[in-house]
């Protein structure tokens, strides 16, 4: 007998459980791919301050740090922070020239030694300039943007990644009970800047703040529901290593005593929904996430995730408002769409019966191709379609185009759909949404279009 993970998952798994490539687009660094949802990231800490609160600071010794740097990326580091002035409480804010004095060599030397990509860890918009100039991808920013004006500008200017962390210290706290509210309401601040200066939500991270303004127990409480920022879709980073709330938790015990409570701390944020974890301890960190990754359904023992496309037709009632209603049921049973076609009026087929608006959809799945088909024909139950003769009117119709380029030949389900290429209604909208050869068709859309008679076809709205 052939098992799937339907047998062990059935068709009730949580869209929290499910692999996230909607949680975010996809960010590409300097030729690395961060692949959200599909694995946790390691962000490695590299502290070029001389009073780092964990003991790690190595000052600003340019050899130091790249030699830091190899260590972590041959450890599996996938990307790296690099900062020049302490965050711990009660430190003193540094001269913006000090800290670039620190960070820029250090910064230059690691480039030097590593295509890994860089994070500056700095608030300073005339540091962020420097060290962006000495070969840094990203600014990491613990106040969000929300302390130099000038920041977000630079931002928008360079087409650098940021790395927004909402800061409790200093904001007025509306519910002390509710840390994950008071964050989101830090987010939506920063969100609107970066919204204001044209900065690209692909190019966002978000993190939120651990360790900064919050008591021990609202610490804990932000890694126990981080789950519940997932809508924001971007990204989640979580930097809980070595902190004061892990040692609080130890019975009060000193920074090198921190791996194990860390390790726990990673784990948890993990299945709580963290896409990268800011960490000192990179090769220990590595094995957690990788435990961590297969327990929640990600990494490689995790449920492949695979691109699917579903074609959309309506003839019955509200025509566009079935077809807008069917893509909202897709995206609340599994993820968000990931493109859609305008829609398209087509004469029917037989003729006796009003015309059909047709569209098409992509988006990404976890499901077995018999798992969605059930999916597709619940929504359909949903929005009123029953049983009716063949080829006849119907509010909604769902089939399956492509799974992947896996092909399917099954009583109920075949997989390309049978008819594509001679359907203009499929083929119109697809020429919207996929470019290159349809899979296992060595044919375009576009190519297929031309050979079929568009004559009864019209684009009518958007989807």
């Amino acid at each position: 007998m052939a098992w799937t993970e339907d047998d062990f998952l059935g068709d009730s798994l949580p869209a929290s459980y499910t692999p996230r490539p909607y949680h975010a687009s996809k960010l590409v660094v300097r030729g690395h791919e961060f692949a959200w949802g599909h694995r946790t990231y390691l962000m490695g800490i590299i502290n070029v301050t001389p009073d780092s609160f964990s003991g790690d600071g190595l000052g600003a010794d340019p050899a130091a740090a790249a030699s830091l740097a190899k260590r972590m990326e041959a450890e599996g580091a996938d990307w790296l922070d690099i900062g020049g002035e302490s965050s711990r409480p009660g430190a003193e804010e540094l001269d913006p020239a000090e800290e670039a004095r620190r960070v820029v060599p250090c910064i230059e030397a690691v480039r030097a030694v590593t295509d890994l990509p860089i994070s500056v860890d700095t608030y300073h918009a005339s540091v962020a300039k420097a060290a962006l100039a000495a070969g840094a991808d990203a600014v990491n920013d613990i106040w969000g943007l929300r302390k130099d004006p000038e920041m977000a500008r630079l931002i928008a200017d360079s087409g650098a990644v940021v790395i927004a962390m909402h800061n409790q210290r200093g904001w007025t706290m509306a519910n002390p009970y509710d840390a994950i509210g008071e964050i989101r309401r830090g987010f939506e601040a920063t969100l609107e800047i970066c919204d204001a200066h044209g900065i690209d939500r692909s190019r966002i991270i978000l993190d939120p703040g651990f360790g900064f303004g919050w008591t021990p127990e609202q610490n804990l409480q932000i890694i126990r529901s981080l789950i519940q920022l997932l809508n924001i879709r971007c990204p989640l980073l979580l930097g809980t290593s070595r902190k004061s709330t892990i040692g609080h938790v130890l019975g009060d015990v000193p920074v090198d005593e921190r791996l194990m409570g860390t390790a726990a701390s990673v784990a948890l944020s993990i299945a709580s929904g963290a896409d990268m974890v800011r960490v000192h301890d990179v090769a220990e960190m590595r094995q957690v996430a990788l435990v961590a990754d297969a327990v929640v359904a990600r990494g490689h023992l995790g449920l492949v995730v695979r691109p699917v496309t579903i074609a959309l037709g309506s003839n019955l009632g509200d025509r566009l408002g079935n077809l807008r209603a069917a893509v909202a049921g897709l995206e609340e049973a599994m993820s968000p769409i990931t493109a859609k076609s305008s829609v398209w009026e087509t004469a029917p087929v037989p003729g006796d019966q009003p015309p059909f608006f047709n569209a098409v959809v992509t988006m990404e799945t976890w499901r077995s191709p018999q798992s969605l088909l059930k999916v597709l024909k619940q929504i359909e139950h949903d929005l009123g379609r029953r049983p009716e003769r063949r080829w006849g009117p119907r509010p909604i119709d769902l089939d399956i185009l492509f799974y992947g380029d896996e092909r399917v030949e099954t009583d109920a389900l075949q997989i390309p759909h049978p008819r594509i290429l001679e359907r203009e209604f499929v083929l119109g909208p697809l020429a919207e949404v996929m470019e290159g050869k349809l899979p296992n068709l060595e044919v375009t859309a576009v190519e297929a279009l031309e050979k079929v008679d568009i004559s009864g076809v019209r684009r009518v709205a958007a989807l």
